[in-house]
């Protein structure tokens, strides 16, 4: 994938043979690039409005940039390629079904134990996804493996000396278990234990207030600046 670093973004939208996202409004392109039979997956914030591309477009695509990066070594997250522009990200094409386009699955109990553990590997790097409560995020490829991919909302675990930070991590890092338990409620309740109901249903005001201001954030952001109402 080495020569893919060379190649700027106009270069590598010609390779594109495959569009899972049609970028407007606040959403990206996403796209399937496709060079001599090697994969890779180019999300293109530039397809945004143009207000809404230009003011945070480098902003978005510097912070999932960010998270891959400290992710680098875990399997189960796409690997980042390169930056083509400050708006936009080639990384790791890991084809697979999103957990809410798969039917019955015989092997819920191991593929959620894999899940568990992918995460906690995810969260022992200094990285929180936030985002899990998005059945596209999560991803099952074979054998039944588990990934997460759109780390573009993450939140990231401060300096050993920035106690507030390190405390806002551990809110976040909770919140994904319970996005992942109510995952699992979704196609699998019956193996739910007590504890990761209690654990599931339990939301406390911090996990309340951040779900509001992202909401307000998201909303006031697309009425300036994009040509979309939210």
């Amino acid at each position: 994938m080495t020569e893919w670093c060379d190649m700027s973004r106009k270069q590598l939208r010609q390779h594109v043979v495959r569009s899972f996202r049609q970028g407007s409004g606040s959403r990206p392109d996403v796209l399937l690039i496709d060079i001599d039979g090697a994969k890779a997956v180019l999300k293109d914030h530039n397809a945004c409005d143009r207000g809404f591309g230009k003011l945070l477009g480098p902003l978005l695509a510097s912070r999932e940039a960010k998270a891959l990066r400290r992710l680098e070594t875990v399997a189960g997250t796409p690997k980042l390629y390169a930056t083509p522009d400050t708006r936009s990200l080639l990384m790791e094409y890991l084809p697979g079904k999103p957990l809410g386009q798969f039917g019955d699955n015989p092997a819920w109990e191991e593929f959620f134990e894999d899940f568990e553990g992918l995460l906690r590997e995810v969260h022992a790097m200094g990285v929180a996804h936030c985002d899990l409560r998005s059945p596209d995020n999560a991803m099952i490829c074979a054998p039944n493996r588990p990934v997460m991919v759109d780390f573009v909302s993450s939140v990231f675990r401060g300096r050993r000396w920035n106690l507030i930070s390190r405390w806002l991590f551990d809110q976040f890092s909770r919140a994904d278990r319970g996005a992942l338990f109510k995952l699992k409620k979704g196609v699998a309740p019956h193996l739910l234990t007590p504890e990761e109901r209690r654990l599931m249903d339990e939301q406390t005001a911090l996990e309340r207030v951040a779900r509001r201001l992202g909401a307000g954030l998201r909303n006031l952001s697309r009425r300036l600046l994009t040509n979309k109402k939210p």
